[in-house]
């Protein structure tokens, strides 16, 4: 709390931050000032310095010199509401009792004849049954003078009794080394450690000091106060660390803002709360990763990629796909869906943490292909890409924390609750739930910030920022992992496989027997690559040799066809012997889909591909649609020659 200002003779202020003294009005415009300090004199109008004053530029002096020389501990600053309510009406009495002096109209003498009557008139006017005496009213009236405010009749109790420490230097030494060496240091201790260290230091240091000149042991009340005087941020460095001090510390500010749709987009993965079932057995193979991409400007969810597989640049691929391709698979696989999910398009920025999947190669290379900026959070702070952690808090609160089957967010929420008895919904049903939650609950719930729904802001930012689609092939091409093979007479070996057409005979036509190719391949289709031209730089599509094996088939399952051949000790370039093991590990899989155990079921799960890239029908150039048959024309099925049926029945002219 300050003083108040006043512009007439003998008033002081600072002006500009340094002490000035008003030494002569006139006629109330004229203002004479002199720097306390350099003793120059200024003159100013009374109007300038009410601009000056509502500028900012004029401020009362503070009232702290004489406080701080007397160890005030409350900022002299401080608003009227930081002090206790009953010093607050104890002060305003005061107030009341002086103010009642002064509208008497006569003069006041301090003496306590002329005073008892005066103040027994205010009382009763006041309803105060317990007046004050002529010395209290001496009293506040001198501290009201000396502070030029009534802020100074409020009671300093705070000021009273002793500052500082009583111990001798010696113990405050040993304290203080103590507190910072081992409180405030790694792993930390208790205040009793404490208690007891101090007490065999004292106890050393007095054995060299005479017995009339013991140091005292401070009591553990004092080493109490001694630990909490240090501030609440040291403690929090000692007990967790300085990375999770400063997160637990930190100053949240506005954070940055996107000014239209797809100018800025956050992906990022996380375990799902729920158990999912295996259609076929009914026993759960365990919890799948789910990774989002989600719209900073509108915070709608642009794609999602659900698959047992865990956090990996396959599932960063394709949910990017899935953020970038129209939905229109919605209604045709999952009919219960009412409402629409517009969502498609490039973004320019992708927002991702430091996990290893975003850190590669390919997927930089895949957003510098499609035109996509990517940018990185600073390390353990997830916090810089808070939309899509607020949308993973929202999927679990609002959706698998209320399904059967639900892990919870914490295992010790648990109690006799057990997920693996309660999960009941298969993968395609968790899928098709998925996405009734995210079109017709997640997309139509009001935004708390924005006021607004997320589909709503992204259905008006439509018309500022049309999305923009890329080239399917481009796409296509851009998501995939790469590598450099060289291109021999057989074609390129990649995984133990050989890829081979009549595409790219003319590159080695024209740079040699042996040519160093880049390949591009995805992990969840070995059946084929694409080979970038040396000079063109054109993607080259190239099927594997042995495609009816390769088609559909994932790397992880190749890998491990090929270590059963090798522990066989069959060659693995035979196709006979890559087809047996092929059968074998597919039975490996179906029995390991029935196993008691959960890690081998969830294990089967990964093998076998599950993923919501199979369940979504996403319209691609290999899939067309097939046309529909011409209105009043039958159509016709033709079946081949040695699978046709026969009309005749059985017993009836020997065979079928």
């Amino acid at each position: 709390m300050s003083s108040s200002i006043r512009f007439n003779k003998g008033g002081s202020f600072l002006l500009d931050g340094r002490e000035v003294q008003v030494t002569r009005v006139i006629n109330g415009e004229l203002v004479t000032l002199e720097d306390v300090m350099s003793l120059v004199v200024y003159q100013h109008s009374m109007e300038q310095l009410l601009t000056w004053w509502a500028d900012g530029r004029v401020t009362p002096k503070p009232q702290a010199e004489q406080e701080q020389a007397q160890g005030v501990r409350r900022n002299p600053i401080a608003v009227l509401s930081s002090y206790p309510e009953k010093w607050v009406n104890r002060a305003i009495r005061k107030k009341c009792y002086l103010d009642g002096l002064r509208q008497l109209g006569v003069k006041i003498a301090f003496t306590e004849t002329k005073l008892k009557p005066l103040i027994k008139r205010i009382a009763d006017q006041l309803g105060d049954l317990n007046p004050p005496g002529p010395s209290s009213i001496y009293r506040w009236f001198i501290k009201e003078k000396r502070y030029q405010s009534p802020i100074g009749l409020l009671d300093r109790f705070e000021n009273r009794g002793w500052f500082g420490c009583r111990f001798p230097a010696e113990v405050q030494e040993v304290l203080i080394e103590l507190i910072e060496e081992r409180y405030l240091e790694s792993p930390g201790c208790s205040i009793k450690d404490i208690h007891d260290a101090l007490r065999v230091r004292v106890h050393d240091l007095n054995i060299l000091r005479a017995t009339d000149a013991q140091l005292a042991l401070p009591s553990y009340d004092t080493v109490r106060r001694a630990i909490r005087a240090y501030p609440a941020y040291e403690h929090a460095v000692a007990k967790y660390g300085k990375q999770e001090a400063s997160i637990r510390f930190r100053t949240s500010m506005v954070g940055p803002k996107a000014k239209y749709i797809l100018e800025a987009a956050e992906i990022d993965h996380t375990p799902v709360d729920l158990f999912v079932v295996d259609e076929r057995t009914g026993l759960p193979l365990g919890r799948p990763t789910l990774t989002i991409l989600v719209d900073r400007k509108s915070k709608m969810i642009l794609g999602v990629y659900v698959s047992f597989g865990g956090p990996s640049t396959e599932a960063v691929f394709q949910c990017l796909r899935h953020a970038i391709l129209p939905k229109t698979y919605l209604r045709e696989r999952y009919p219960r869906v009412e409402g629409i999910w517009p969502c498609f398009g490039l973004m320019q920025v992708l927002i991702c943490d430091n996990g290893l999947e975003f850190h590669g190669d390919a997927l930089e290379q895949a957003c510098f292909e499609l035109g996509i900026k990517l940018q990185f959070c600073p390390k353990k702070k997830p916090y810089f890409k808070g939309h899509v952690e607020r949308t993973f808090r929202s999927i679990a609160a609002g959706f698998f924390h209320a399904q059967k089957g639900t892990s919870l967010a914490n295992w010790m929420e648990r109690h006799d609750y057990d997920p693996l008895k309660t999960a009941v919904a298969t993968f395609d049903e968790f899928m098709h739930a998925l996405h009734i939650w995210i079109v017709d609950v997640y997309s139509l719930q009001v935004n708390r910030g924005q006021k607004r729904t997320p589909l709503a802001i992204w259905q008006s930012g439509i018309h500022d920022n049309p999305p923009e689609l890329p080239d399917l092939k481009t796409m296509d091409q851009a998501l995939t992992e790469f590598t450099e093979r060289t291109l021999w007479h057989y074609g390129i070996e990649l995984h133990k496989l050989r890829y081979n057409s009549k595409e790219i005979f003319p590159i080695r036509h024209q740079y040699g027997e042996k040519v160093a190719v880049q390949v591009r391949y995805n992990r969840g289709d070995l059946g084929h690559i694409y080979v970038i031209h040396p000079s063109t730089g054109e993607a080259i599509k190239v099927p594997a040799i042995e495609f009816d094996y390769a088609s559909g088939l994932r790397l992880e399952v190749h890998e491990l066809i090929c270590k059963e051949v090798r522990d066989a000790g069959l060659a693995e370039t035979n196709p006979l012997n890559l087809a047996k093991a092929k059968e074998r590990i597919r039975e490996v899989i179906g029995q390991m889909l029935g196993s008691k155990k959960l890690q081998q079921r969830k294990r089967a799960a990964r093998l076998s591909g599950t993923n919501s890239q199979d369940t979504n029908l996403v319209a691609t150039p290999s899939a067309a649609p097939a046309p529909k048959p011409t209105q009043g024309v039958p159509r016709i099925t033709v079946t081949p020659k040695q699978f046709k049926s026969s009309f005749r029945q059985w017993g009836q002219g020997g065979k079928p």
